[in-house]
């Protein structure tokens, strides 16, 4: 619609003053471009001017349309680039965390095992068991979240705002099969 106004209000009178200006003799155009402006400005309103400047509309009008999904177009790319950016940095954060959580967990699951087979003490035993569990727990995350296919989200704590990915069921199996793997 913008473009179709600019196109008859801006267009059409600026044809009709360069036509009259080039149609006026050379001596006199000095003159008469002042007065021709206003005659110009003051008609493009008439009906008489319809024929003339309904093409200059359409002109406006189509270039408006070109320009809108140029615009709409250039919008979609820098908004596709920031999900890809966005993505990216997931990524990174994704394989930094789990190198350091794999390796932490590891550690600790290595000393608690090693621990384990020492200790003498059932409540000392008890609580090096739920180390090697939990680093077990942690290793079965961080490959659970590396191997997502699709991704389902869930509310963090009841009615809370914060989601969290859903990773209960593929979690739940890979402690089985880390656990089996260690045993």
């Amino acid at each position: 619609m913008g473009g179709a106004a600019g196109g008859y209000f801006l267009l059409h009178p600026y044809a009709m003053i360069v036509y009259r200006y080039y149609e006026t003799p050379s001596p006199q155009r000095s003159i008469a471009a002042g007065w021709m402006t206003m005659e110009t400005l003051s008609g493009i309103c008439h009906p008489d001017m319809l024929p003339m400047g309904i093409p200059f509309a359409l002109l406006g009008g189509v270039a408006g349309a070109f320009f809108g999904l140029w615009l709409i177009g250039k919008n979609r790319k820098v908004e596709a680039e920031k999900k890809l950016a966005l993505v990216e940095a997931v990524r990174q954060l994704m394989v930094t965390l789990a190198h350091h959580l794999l390796n932490s967990a590891t550690g600790i699951g290595g000393l608690a095992d090693l621990f384990l087979r020492k200790e003498q003490d059932e409540r000392k035993k008890n609580q090096l068991e739920i180390m090697k569990k939990e680093a077990v727990r942690i290793e079965a995350v961080v490959k659970s979240l590396q191997s997502l296919k699709t991704v389902t989200s869930e509310r963090y704590i009841g009615n809370s705002e914060t989601l969290m990915i859903d990773i209960r069921k593929e979690l739940q199996e890979r402690i089985e099969a880390l656990t089996k793997d260690k045993i």
